[in-house]
């Protein structure tokens, strides 16, 4: 199974859109830093996470000194202010794997590193795509991540929307 390594900011959408279990049904091997686990404070948002990782659903990596000293000196042409958002950046260059984020600058300095780099409307839209919900679903989560997460490209929901509207349900 493909690794995927997630930030922080894909956590809060998609449990905001109680879209949770469907993440977890993609065919990837969902990861993330515990950098990112301690971020998540909330207690409800950090008891759904937790279950996930008892479940083994969510790989979390831990690292040694060598390796967030390694972290700290990775390159980047972006300066990050905590090592929450390298430590998924490096983890996924040494992996070889997509990264998942909704941070313009984690995303730009992840294309520029040429990592194959997603957010939470591409999450979405796989799910729709690989039938693991019906696009009604898809509709209804996408209309919540619009009123959730206001920093997103709501033309590219709107089209997204749009595109499911107007395709006819497949009969297979």
């Amino acid at each position: 199974m493909k690794l995927i390594i997630t930030d922080t900011n894909i956590f809060f959408d998609i449990i905001g859109i109680g879209a949770l279990p469907e993440f977890f049904s993609l065919d990837y091997e969902i990861c993330s830093t515990e950098f990112v686990i301690h971020e998540i404070l909330h207690s409800d948002q950090k008891q759904a996470i937790d279950i996930f990782i008892r479940a083994k659903e969510i790989k979390v990596f831990s690292f040694t000194s060598e390796e967030i000293d390694e972290i700290l000196s990775f390159n980047t042409t972006k300066s990050f202010k905590g090592i929450t958002d390298k430590s998924v950046l490096w983890k996924s260059f040494k992996q070889s794997c997509p990264l998942l984020t909704g941070d313009r600058k984690l995303r730009k300095e992840t294309e520029e590193l040429g990592i194959e780099v997603h957010g939470s409307i591409w999450v979405i839209d796989t799910l729709v795509k690989k039938g693991l919900i019906a696009r009604e679903k898809g509709i209804e989560l996408l209309n919540k991540l619009k009123r959730l997460n206001t920093s997103l490209p709501v033309k590219e929901i709107d089209k997204l929307i749009r595109q499911y509207k107007n395709k006819p349900e497949s009969k297979e």
